[in-house]
């Protein structure tokens, strides 16, 4: 029982491990080893967040997937949806020129974010639109970082353009609508520790390369 109840501790703690590790790794020790076991991170952070859930809705996390993995494949192979980008092959197997850890990062990014403003004090509207902010904010946070180590660049630019943003308003919308109108809700203390620790590992990073 002591052990169940501290889950969320121990793996907020094993978060903080991975991404201090993982950052000292990519510029202090062998970088392309690290930057290929992102894949490998990134499912963990989903599983820690799956066994720490408290509202458990199938529904959410398949929809979440599709919708943000659909969405990609457009952006990517059209160039209308987030501009005109590529992914590089840090990210792993691809389907359609997009790796398939993609959707799980939606739901991760989709979770965590949705879980931090429902806990804010605020008419269910604006929590939506306070977790589409957090994930924004997030993204402005990586997309300095992301081509320096190959997750994916944009092709005619050196960053992510205006659309990507609006764009990823749009696609969030409905995601986290139905997150907070359903009131589902992930671990706090694990979403909370997940957003800060990528936040803080992407802002060393994109200081030290």
């Amino acid at each position: 029982m002591f052990r169940f109840k501290n889950l969320p501790v121990y793996s907020s703690f094993i978060i903080w491990l991975f991404q201090i590790f993982g950052a000292i790794g990519i510029l202090f020790w062998n970088s392309q080893w690290f930057i290929n076991m992102t894949p490998i991170c990134l499912l963990l952070y989903f599983s820690l967040l799956i066994i720490n859930n408290t509202k458990h809705s199938i529904f959410f996390l398949c929809i979440t997937y599709f919708w943000g993995f659909l969405s990609e494949i457009i952006g990517v192979n059209t160039g209308l949806i987030y501009g005109s980008y590529i992914y590089g092959n840090s990210l792993g197997i691809k389907l359609l020129n997009v790796p398939l850890i993609i959707g799980v990062n939606w739901i991760t990014t989709t979770a965590i974010c949705g879980t931090i403003a429902s806990r804010l004090k605020l008419q269910p509207y604006l929590k939506v639109f306070m977790a589409i902010l957090l994930m924004i904010v997030l993204d402005v946070f990586i997309e300095p970082v992301a081509p320096k180590i190959d997750m994916w660049s944009f092709s005619n630019s050196e960053s992510a353009p205006l659309s990507n943003y609006i764009t990823w308003f749009m696609i969030a919308l409905p995601l986290q609508s139905y997150f907070v109108f359903k009131k589902l809700e992930f671990n706090f203390t694990l979403a909370l520790n997940l957003y800060l620790s990528q936040i803080i590992f992407f802002i060393v990073l994109s200081i030290a390369l």
